[in-house]
C-alpha cells in the first residue's frame, strides 16, 4: 500500500515533498493554470513519483472543460508522471498516456454507495481502459462500509478504494488492510473532505497492523 499526498497549489509543493509520501498527486484542476508551467518544471527530477490528475466538477473537482482541454492540462506532465488519473469521461486519453510511459488510474467518485454486484460491474468497466481501478464511494451505513470492505478484499488486484465524505472516514484507514493499493492523505491542504494527514495515517497503519502476521 502506498500513501498518496495531493498538491493543490504551487505554494505547497515543497511542504508535500518534505512530508515524504510514496506518491504525490498533482491536482491540476485545483492548481492555478498560470502556475502549471512552473509546476511542470519544478516537478522534473523530484524524488517522489507523480500522479497527474484532472478531477471534474461532477466528481468533486474543479475542472469544467472537455476532453481536449483535459489533454492540454495533462500534456506538460505526462513525461514525468508514473500515473495519469482518468475519469470515465476522459477514457479516450488513456492510449496517449500509455504512449508517454504512464500507467492509468481509472477513477470514479460517487456521492453514494452501490450494491456489491454493481461495484464489480463498475470495476470491470474501469479496468477495461485503466491499469488500476479507483472507486471512491460514500457509505451511509455500517452495512455499506462492510460491503465496500468485502468488495476490496475480493476484487482483482490491483485495486484502489476510498471513502467520500466524512461520515465514514475511518474506512479510509481500514481499506488498505483489505487490499486497497493506495491511501490518499493530506500533507498540505486536503484535496477532499475526510482525508487523514500523512502522519495520522502512518500511525493508524502502525497501530492496526501491529501483531498481524
Amino acid at each position: 500500500m502506498d500513501l498518496v499526498a495531493p498538491v493543490t497549489g504551487l505554494d505547497e509543493l515543497d511542504e508535500v515533498v518534505r512530508a515524504g509520501p510514496d506518491l504525490i498527486e498533482l491536482r491540476l484542476d485545483l492548481v492555478d493554470r498560470e502556475d502549471h508551467a512552473v509546476l511542470a518544471d519544478r516537478c522534473r527530477g523530484l524524488p517522489v513519483p507523480l500522479i497527474a490528475t484532472v478531477r471534474s466538477l461532477e466528481e468533486g473537482g474543479g475542472f469544467a472543460g472537455d476532453e481536449d482541454d483535459c489533454a492540454r492540462l495533462l500534456a506538460p506532465f505526462l513525461r514525468g508522471a508514473r500515473y495519469v488519473d482518468l475519469e470515465r469521461r476522459f477514457r479516450g486519453l488513456a492510449p496517449a498516456a500509455r504512449a508517454a510511459g504512464c500507467a492509468v488510474i481509472a477513477s470514479v467518485h460517487l456521492g453514494t454507495m452501490l450494491p456489491l454486484p454493481e461495484l464489480f460491474v463498475l470495476e470491470r468497466e474501469l479496468r477495461s481502459y485503466g491499469d488500476l481501478p479507483k472507486l471512491v464511494l460514500a457509505p451511509s451505513s455500517d452495512d455499506d462500509l462492510l460491503d465496500l470492505l468485502s468488495f476490496t478484499h475480493a476484487a482483482e488486484r490491483p485495486i484502489c478504494t476510498s471513502i467520500a465524505g466524512t461520515a465514514y472516514r475511518h474506512g479510509r484507514a481500514l481499506l488498505p488492510l483489505f487490499g486497497s493499493a493506495l491511501a490518499y492523505c493530506a500533507a498540505g491542504r486536503p484535496s477532499s473532505p475526510g482525508q487523514y494527514t500523512l502522519a495520522e495515517m502512518r500511525e493508524l497503519m502502525r497501530l492496526l497492523r501491529s501483531g498481524r502476521t
